[in-house]
C-alpha cells in the first residue's frame, strides 16, 4: 500500500502565480498555440514592474516544446553566399520535445493540461 495519495489536476485555467515546475500547459500565441513543459520555478524579476502599481512582476518561465523546421528553399546571394529559407512550426504535443525556450506568462491565459502532485 502507497503512503503518498496523488492529486491529479487537467483542464482548468489557471493564474501565472499558480504555475508550478513539471506543470503541462498549453498558451496561445498569434495564430497558434504552444504546448510547454514547465522547467523552472517561478521567481520575482529584478527589472520587470507592474506599469501602474510599479510592483515586481514575475520572471519569464523556462519551458520545453516541440518545433519542427522544415527549408524550403534556397538561394545564393550575389557574393556567393547560400541562404536558407526555414519554415518554423509549433507542434502541440506532450512528446518528443526539442526545444527549450524562456516564455514571459505575465497577462496570458494559461491552461493547465496536467499536473500530477504527491501529497
Amino acid at each position: 500500500m502507497c503512503p503518498f495519495k496523488i492529486k491529479i489536476m487537467e483542464n482548468v485555467l489557471i493564474k501565472v502565480e499558480d504555475v508550478q515546475v513539471g506543470d503541462e500547459i498549453m498558451i496561445s500565441c498569434q495564430s497558434y498555440f504552444k504546448y510547454l513543459r514547465v522547467l523552472t520555478p517561478p521567481t520575482m524579476s529584478k527589472t520587470k514592474m507592474h506599469w501602474k502599481t510599479k510592483q515586481p512582476l514575475l520572471a519569464n518561465f523556462r519551458c520545453t516544446t516541440r518545433q519542427n523546421q522544415v527549408v524550403t528553399h534556397s538561394y545564393t546571394d550575389g557574393a556567393g553566399k547560400v541562404h536558407n529559407r526555414v519554415y518554423k512550426t509549433w507542434i502541440p504535443t506532450p512528446e518528443d520535445h526539442n526545444l527549450r525556450v524562456s516564455v514571459d506568462l505575465s497577462g496570458r491565459q494559461i491552461w493547465l493540461v496536467k499536473r500530477t502532485e504527491i501529497i
